[in-house]
């Protein structure tokens, strides 16, 4: 009876292993069939809106060609009728008299209004069209933003380590916020304590999965977020410790640059005020984006070993790093 009871056991694990892994290949189907419907929506507007857009583009050239046209014909009309006049001011009083009609009824053809460059129905059409594709790509932000929030659900809370805090940083009480001292302050040395560099380490660190913390620096300039591995360099100079450093840096000079080894400036057209990092241990990346639109800015790729920390730098006055809720 006990292998009866056994083998019914092993029989009913087998089944809902079965229903399950049935669960699991109908959910990737379902999965598939969602993002497929919505590849082809957003095709299909991309179309429509792109055929409009060409179509006005076609109208305006053709606009353009009129009102040159029309802009060319009337310098020819002039210049003839300048020709024209000088020419007859050198004939006797009656000729000049005589045909003086047909030169005023030039000079009033002339005066003739040209048509605006571009109509006033192609303006509206040009404006609905712009409030569109506006509407759409504010639209396609927030989705993503939305679409982000919900689905990665890794988030953590990152505080400020005070014990690894340089001694030329300042921390909040509620370690969410530092900003450059006026100058050295006091602290207890201890192996942990960033000595080379102002330099400031988050309180948790990681040696698995992925996950992810948003942050906000002010308008200045001089500051790096990041990460770094527990044996990161504290008692040497930032430049010695970029091997184990990777990090998103505004330099003084209003450069960004991927802090690593060795750094590379970025080519980045906007300012950054919330930042993204989002950590993936096993899968060995760290991604930066901008937190307003969840544009990617950068993404290193490494392999983790030890316990990787959220990583600060701060070397100006004029502005702060704060980690949000």
């Amino acid at each position: 009876m006990p292998q009866c009871g056994s083998k019914k056991m092993g029989w009913l694990r087998g089944l809902c292993v079965g229903a399950l892994q049935g669960k699991v290949a109908s959910e990737q189907q379902s999965l598939r069939d969602a993002f497929t419907q919505l590849q082809e929506f957003l095709q299909e507007q991309k179309d429509v809106l792109l055929s409009q857009l060409d179509q006005v583009h076609e109208e305006l050239n053709l606009e353009r060609c009129r009102y040159t046209a029309s802009i060319s014909e009337r310098e020819t009309l002039l210049d003839t009728l300048i020709v024209e006049i000088e020419r007859k001011c050198d004939q006797p009083m009656v000729e000049f008299l005589m045909d003086v009609g047909k030169t005023l009824d030039r000079c009033e053809a002339a005066k003739t209004p040209i048509p605006e460059p571009v109509s006033p129905g192609l303006e509206r059409t040009l404006e609905r069209l712009f409030k569109s594709s506006q509407m759409l790509t504010d639209m396609m932000a927030e989705f993503k933003v939305s679409l982000l929030s919900n689905i990665d659900r890794e988030r953590v809370e990152v505080r400020l380590d005070p014990e690894t805090a340089s001694p030329y940083l300042n921390l909040s009480k509620d370690c969410k916020t530092v900003r450059l001292a006026s100058g050295e302050q006091e602290l207890h040395d201890n192996p942990k304590r960033f000595t080379g560099s102002p330099s400031v380490l988050g309180s948790k660190g990681f040696t698995a999965g992925r996950h992810y913390w948003d942050l906000e620096v002010g308008h200045g300039d001089s500051w790096a977020v990041g990460v770094a591995v527990e044996s990161v360099q504290r008692k040497d100079s930032l430049s010695r410790a970029l091997k184990k450093i990777w990090a998103l840096r505004l330099d003084w000079n209003g450069q960004y640059t991927a802090l690593h080894m060795p750094p590379t400036a970025l080519e980045l057209n906007q300012e950054l005020r919330k930042i993204r990092v989002h950590l993936d241990y096993e899968g060995g990346q760290v991604t930066f984006c901008n937190a307003e639109n969840m544009m990617q800015i950068l993404q290193f790729k490494a392999t983790f070993t030890e316990k990787v920390f959220p990583y600060f730098w701060l070397w100006s006055q004029e502005t702060y790093i704060h980690l949000c809720a």
